[in-house]
């Protein structure tokens, strides 16, 4: 059964690429592009806008990951390597198959590997510009390793953002202010920098403090003028809140 998120990623891919092909894209295809045109810039390294797609597998069921992505090629991210684009043909499978990928994404979705246990979520916002397609989305995701380390990441797409204090309020008590700073640098060593795409909310080097596990919701304010958006943590699972219970 599809959500409205679900609805939206499909309307968003259309509105971008209205011709798309129905043939599924190959995983080791979507590998090499994401690898090629993504990865020199989200390198383990780097890890610009908090991710990392250097060793990107797509055959790794992320509904969130392939959301962001999603918005990040249609944001002209494909470009941003400067190496040039996949002809027209290959975006537009490239697109379809990340869509296809990001079904599910504003679900909790969790992944257990012999690292530990990962849990992740997407929320879409309201466009910023009038007349605009472009949904901006959020991702919160959550992660315990085997070693007991815990870590809260907020990460968004499509804008960077810097100089803002941000305002994150976990079941409606608790309230905690972020202060975002500074710019990343491009991962491909080109000259370039922008603002941050990302945030650690806790456990990451330098965040300085360590969240409890939210039994109803996360709420950020203020990452945007006047934005707020809300990631609902009645739906998780009750092993995987378990499990991550022991990193918060």
């Amino acid at each position: 059964m599809k959500t409205d998120g679900d609805r939206f990623l499909a309307v968003f891919a259309a509105l971008a690429f209205p011709a798309l092909s129905s043939a599924a894209m190959p995983v080791a295809e979507q590998n090499g592009l994401v690898r090629r045109y993504c990865g020199v810039c989200h390198t383990d390294a780097a890890k610009n806008g908090g991710l990392s797609l250097e060793h990107y597998d797509a055959g790794i069921k992320d509904p969130g990951l392939a959301a962001m992505i999603l918005s990040k090629l249609n944001n002209g991210a494909m470009g941003a390597a400067g190496i040039g684009v996949p002809d027209k043909a290959a975006q537009k499978a490239w697109v379809e198959a990340t869509t296809a990928q990001a079904v599910g994404a504003t679900e909790w979705h969790v992944n257990r590997d012999s690292s530990g246990t990962a849990a992740g979520m997407v929320r879409e916002v309201a466009p910023r510009k009038a007349g605009s397609t472009d949904v901006p989305v959020y991702r919160l995701t959550l992660a315990c390793d085997a070693a007991g380390k815990g870590e809260v990441q907020l990460t968004w797409s499509p804008e960077p953002q810097t100089g803002r204090t941000i305002t994150v309020v976990l079941d409606g008590k608790q309230t905690l202010e972020y202060r975002i700073e500074g710019h990343e640098n491009m991962g491909n060593g080109q000259a370039g920098a922008s603002g941050h795409a990302s945030v650690v909310l806790s456990g990451g080097p330098g965040a300085g403090r360590k969240l409890g596990l939210p039994n109803r919701s996360l709420t950020v304010r203020e990452l945007f003028a006047g934005e707020t958006v809300e990631f609902a943590f009645g739906s998780l699972e009750a092993n995987a809140r378990r499990e991550l219970q022991r990193c918060f």
